[in-house]
């Protein structure tokens, strides 16, 4: 058994938005030899999120407005937190033939709900 472990510094440069970032776990799938394993890629904020989704823009923004919407029952300082409750840390990705094993129209998305300042996304490959 192998692993292999990548951090990615993200800053969205504005207060809220998301970033397609499958092309760079796949770039560190390709830094090893794994041909069949799991990649679990995690924030390591409470203001952020990764979930894998459509990398179609108006449903991304829609996604935004939900959260929003759910923590708009929290105080303002707590929303970014509830946002990342709600949408969750991190999504695991099978490996298959050394491949990220992701839906035809399936990408691994980056939501940040407090940007304006860098942050972690982590990425553990384990496998053979």
């Amino acid at each position: 058994m192998k692993s292999y472990k990548q951090n990615l510094t993200v800053n969205m440069g504005e207060k809220q938005g998301y970033m397609d970032i499958t092309d760079d776990v796949m770039s560190a799938l390709r830094c090893t030899d794994i041909r069949t394993g799991i990649c679990t890629i995690s924030t390591m904020h409470t203001t952020a999120s990764v979930v894998t989704a459509t990398n179609d823009p108006e449903t991304l923004d829609g996604y935004l407005k939900f959260y929003e919407k759910l923590s708009s029952l929290a105080k303002e300082e707590l929303r970014p937190a509830l946002c990342h409750q709600l949408a969750g840390n991190s999504v695991s990705v099978m490996i298959e033939n050394g491949e990220l094993s992701l839906g035809l129209s399936q990408y691994i998305i980056y939501l940040d709900f407090d940007g304006e300042r860098d942050k972690t996304v982590s990425i553990s490959i384990l496998g053979e």
